[in-house]
């Protein structure tokens, strides 16, 4: 347990005691009047623990910054929401499953109502069994409660507020990694200046998405920040919540609040890096690349709330759906699975001792269950769509999303609610590349993104 001692800023006692007063309150308004608050809690696992993500073990040998699990909850009185951005890789089902029911046990917020979205940080911690990544079931059993401890001091800090919804446009970190190559081939992450590029594979999405809340006096309570790249700038072997803290550090130190609220949801990121392969620039990893991006998309976010306009009536709406999903073709024996789907070259070109033991597991699963299930969920604040999934979701999927949505504007929201592995398009399926290679982490059919996008609009009429 010695991770659980370890971490830790919160005082346990006050979990269940202090979120009766908003509860009543909320109640008393009789859903005309929002109440809405946020809240922090550290989720930093102690040095030594494993940082998932990566083929071999990567053993921690350090914090360079905290990990959070950051969360806002809007009442009405007659429909409660919490949303909650924790910095982990991946949101496994089970954590989601217990921190959902230990929240809804607290706060009374119904678990259908509750979204949990990791960052994708690549420095977080052992929360995942993906690669040559373990988890460790304590760290996961204390996220899941700090994660509904987060929701419950959110609650208990709701005051009445308004809400100011805007997107802003940042399209000079984020790219696209995969590439469209001379001989015909597909390639993640090609190499720097690669004179065999023809062009990107696919898009990015440049979309800033803000929700901002301020209270009955105009003071900002907090914000929600969606936006659609990759956490894998920091690298090494120290823990850190990537730019992503530098994007709440941003926002934080120019509003001249260290306490003020930051949730960040990640957008449809499966194939967004902020590796510019088409740039002859040598590096872009490491602290001051990460401050870069970070300060970047938060000088965005703050464009869009200093313009903004706050609502007096905010509805609030949720709805879910749980697709039955098939688990892909595994036609052949586990070699010739991956001697067939080995990349001539670029991310995903070599480990085949790891993707070999993959493609065992992934078979496995397959013979315990043909398909798995995946939530869909679509949330409704004010103007604001929030539409999710589990997966890491290709970003030609997420536009997709977005413009055959009848409401507007809407936020993508991936690797939420659970964790299904990759999920591109069919088209890149074709192509192949390291998105594509059979393991824990993409083990879902072709055709399964375009039924996801396909159910997440249609989910939206239920709102």
């Amino acid at each position: 347990m010695r991770v659980l001692i370890c971490i830790g800023i919160v005082a346990w006692m006050t979990l269940g005691t202090t979120n009766a007063p908003a509860r009543e309150e909320a109640k008393e308004m009789g859903g005309t009047k929002l109440m809405a608050g946020f809240a922090r809690v550290d989720i930093t696992p102690a040095v030594g623990c494993e940082i998932p993500g990566g083929f071999a073990k990567n053993i921690s040998k350090g914090v360079h910054d905290p990990l959070y699990a950051e969360a806002a909850v809007f009442m009405n009185g007659k429909t409660s929401l919490a949303i909650v951005g924790a910095d982990i890789i991946m949101a496994p089902n089970d954590v989601v499953a217990e921190a959902r029911q230990q929240a809804e046990k607290q706060t009374g917020i119904p678990g259908r109502n509750i979204l949990i979205a990791a960052s994708h940080t690549h420095n977080g911690g052992p929360i995942v069994d993906c690669l040559g990544s373990e988890s460790d079931p304590a760290y996961c059993a204390l996220v899941a409660q700090r994660i509904a401890e987060a929701i419950v001091h959110a609650q208990a800090n709701a005051v009445e507020a308004r809400v100011g919804v805007g997107v802003g446009h940042e399209d000079t970190v984020g790219f696209n990694r995969r590439f469209k190559m001379k001989d015909g081939s597909v390639r993640t992450h090609p190499g720097k200046m690669n004179p065999d590029i023809v062009e990107p594979a696919g898009p990015i999405d440049p979309d800033v998405g803000i929700i901002s809340v301020v209270d009955a006096q105009g003071g900002m309570l907090g914000c929600i920040v969606n936006y659609t790249l990759h956490g894998t700038v920091i690298g090494g072997s120290e823990l850190s919540a990537d730019w992503i803290g530098y994007l709440r550090k941003t926002i934080r130190g120019v509003l001249g609040d260290e306490n003020l609220g930051v949730v960040f949801l990640n957008g449809a990121c499966g194939d967004v890096t902020q590796v510019d392969n088409r740039s002859p620039r040598p590096s872009e990893f490491g602290e001051a690349w990460a401050k870069r991006v970070g300060m970047t998309v938060g000088a965005e976010a703050l464009k869009v709330i200093a313009r903004l306009e706050y609502a007096d009536k905010t509805p609030l709406a949720a709805a879910t759906e749980i697709l039955d999903l098939p688990i892909r073709d595994l036609a052949g024996s586990d070699e010739e699975l991956v001697a067939r789907e080995t990349p001539a070259a670029g991310l995903g070109s070599s480990h085949n001792d790891v993707y070999l033991k993959e493609a065992r597991l992934v078979r496995e699963m397959k013979v315990k269950s043909p398909t798995v299930p995946v939530e869909v969920q679509a949330l409704r604040i004010g103007s604001a769509i929030l539409v999710t999934n589990p997966t890491e979701y290709f970003c030609a999927l997420g536009l997709s999303i977005k413009k055959g949505s009848p409401m507007k504007p809407v936020f993508v929201v991936e690797l939420a609610n659970g964790y299904a592995g990759y999920c591109p398009t069919a088209e890149a399926f074709q192509g192949g590349g390291y998105e594509i290679r059979t393991a824990r982490s993409s083990y879902l059919a072709p055709g399964t993104g375009e039924r996801i996008a396909e159910r997440s609009i249609g989910l939206l009429g239920k709102l």
